[in-house]
């Protein structure tokens, strides 16, 4: 099966990107729905 490509926030896949230098990962999107998407 051929992923869906979406484009998303890094910070919501764990980079280090807020201007605190935090980021807010959503381990459902990380590791639930990524079997399902490509993030871009």
């Amino acid at each position: 099966m051929e992923k869906i490509r979406i484009g998303i926030s890094t910070c919501l896949l764990g980079e280090h990107v807020r201007y605190d230098g935090g980021h807010q990962e959503d381990r459902y999107l990380t590791h639930t729905l990524s079997r399902y998407f490509d993030w871009v």
